[in-house]
């Protein structure tokens, strides 16, 4: 290896090992004009939710520019390194730096980082509570500590648009009927919320999380709500759950068939009755509004 090639080395090294001073921020590949500040009458944004596309290439730590991969491999295995990313975190003040290290320890994700995330998500200051969940979407719904913290902020209640995004995040996993239960049972509660926002988004997560008796019911019900997005949200319940019940069929069958229902309904009613078992009477009105629908759908292009 050559000098020049081992001094480089080194100095990357040292620059991740000064990171507890080090200015942490996004740099795009090719260069970009600096945004302008708000003005004071503007709320500061919170940083952009973390995912695996919006991730940036790299870090600039001091004077180096180092990958982001790198450093997600560096804070997997040093602990150290990883403690001071969370210092970092817990002192930066920056939005952009703290949305990219917010991006840096999704990425890495382990128990210290679930432990941040959870003590995060427990603070009375919102954004830091924000930055807490986002951290928590890393984690399966088979952790008790994640699932426990989101269906005790459910139950608290509160302002219908956070509910929502609390329920999206309980994603279902393979665990114990007695684990999964809790959550079972406070989507069902939610699935008769008076807001339709959010009765559409638990009814949802509820088709993915069971397939009794008690989410047969519901769903049937939700199909009959006024709330036209609670509608297709049952209707897509039925798709991707798998529930066939005699009851769903005739619902979804008197939807395609109501010239009075709306397109959009007419046309996932029809969709969704593609999964189901139809005798000669009830395939005739499948077809017609299928037909009816494919009609539609060319006026519309």
């Amino acid at each position: 290896m050559k000098s020049s090639q081992v001094l480089l080395i080194a100095l990357v090294c040292a620059a991740l090992g000064a990171a507890l001073g080090a200015y942490v921020a996004r740099r795009e590949v090719t260069a970009a004009s600096t945004p302008a500040a708000p003005s004071s009458t503007q709320a500061p944004q919170p940083p952009a939710r973390i995912d695996a596309a919006t991730s940036p290439e790299y870090l600039v730590l001091g004077n180096e520019r180092i990958s982001f991969e790198s450093l997600r491999q560096r804070a997997s295995r040093d602990p150290a390194f990883l403690q001071s990313l969370l210092q970092r975190y817990r002192n930066e003040r920056d939005l952009a730096a703290r949305g990219e290290l917010l991006s840096l320890l999704n990425a890495v994700s382990g128990d210290e980082v679930l432990r941040f995330a959870l003590s995060l998500a427990a603070s009375t200051r919102p954004e830091d509570e924000r930055d807490g969940l986002e951290l928590l979407r890393a984690y399966s719904m088979d952790r008790p500590e994640v699932r426990q913290t989101l269906l005790a902020k459910l139950e608290r209640g509160g302002d219908p648009q956070r509910m929502g995004e609390l329920v999206a995040m309980l994603t279902p996993a393979t665990m114990p009927s007695e684990d999964a239960a809790p959550v079972v049972a406070e989507l069902a509660a939610l699935a008769r919320h008076p807001d339709p926002n959010l009765r559409a988004q638990a009814v949802l997560q509820l088709a993915q999380w069971d397939d009794g008796e008690q989410v047969e019911d519901l769903l049937h019900r939700a199909i009959l709500d006024s709330s036209a997005e609670v509608r297709a949200k049952a209707i897509a319940g039925v798709q991707g759950s798998g529930i066939r019940s005699d009851r769903l069929k005739e619902a979804l069958l008197a939807i395609a068939a109501d010239p009075e229902a709306s397109a959009a309904d007419r046309g996932a009613a029809t969709f969704a009755l593609q999964e189901f078992r139809l005798n000669r009477a009830e395939y005739g009105i499948w077809r017609r509004a299928q037909a009816q629908s494919d009609e539609e759908g060319g006026e519309g292009r």
